[in-house]
């Protein structure tokens, strides 16, 4: 029996999110009905009723995120919404959240991305980074705050100025020639810093031990992931 990859033991899985469910809500339509974008087939896209998940954790495993990361993270960023429309793209804003769940959930995040198998996260690779973030997790230790920064901003639409709700694939980029991750949901595009070694570019702009954190807005068709999408699906139906 293959092992969860998270506790490492041999039990059961369960169909698990990578980026969780309820960042999907307002994403469905009166059906429960989205579409994903692959860039694959005549169509380039697919039909979803559920966001994307792969068998990877226990139950356990699964209740731990779920309590401990997911739902301070829905109550501080999807019920609490800090991100307010209409937001140009030379507003800066000061956020306020609970540093350590906060910086637990996008590393839990990341890490589901890194044990996925999936297409959509094939450009995470943590390496060693894996290992530390698994026990960080389990230990539900966030770390200091140049430990895997976390830096976000928020997505808007360049007309409207309205934040724009998608979750993207991952993608791999660089920030102060130190290797970061990026992934696109909650009406922000997430970035985390894996260095070894302090990224001080990066922290500039990052979350704070104090929960604050400096947020920016870049217009939606200046997201490169978002252009890849858009392009793939527009060579696909050509």
């Amino acid at each position: 029996m293959p092992r969860c990859q998270f506790c490492h033991q041999d039990l059961l899985f369960r169909n698990s999110h990578i980026v969780p469910e309820f960042l999907y809500d307002g994403l469905y339509n009166a059906n429960h009905q989205m579409i994903g974008i692959h860039g694959r087939g005549s169509k380039g896209r697919k039909v979803l009723h559920k966001g994307i998940r792969e068998r990877l954790f226990c139950e356990a495993c699964e209740q731990h995120f779920n309590e401990h990361f997911e739902k301070p993270c829905r109550e501080s960023w999807v019920q609490s919404c800090p991100l307010l429309d209409p937001w140009f793209t030379e507003d800066v804003r000061w956020i306020k959240v609970d540093y350590a769940p906060f910086k637990l959930f996008h590393l839990s995040v990341l890490f589901r991305a890194g044990v996925s198998s999936l297409p959509t996260f094939a450009e995470v690779s943590l390496g060693p980074h894996q290992e530390r973030m698994r026990r960080m997790l389990l230990s539900r230790d966030p770390g200091r705050g140049e430990q895997y920064p976390i830096f976000g901003h928020a997505v808007v639409h360049h007309e409207t100025r309205r934040v724009v709700r998608i979750v993207s694939k991952a993608q791999a980029s660089r920030f102060g020639g130190r290797r970061c991750y990026g992934i696109m949901y909650g009406g922000a595009q997430w970035w985390v810093c894996v260095a070894s070694d302090t990224n001080h570019d990066f922290q500039e702009l990052a979350l704070r031990v104090d929960g604050s954190m400096p947020f920016a807005a870049i217009a939606w068709n200046e997201v490169s992931v978002l252009q890849e999408a858009r392009s793939a699906l527009r060579n696909a139906t050509a």
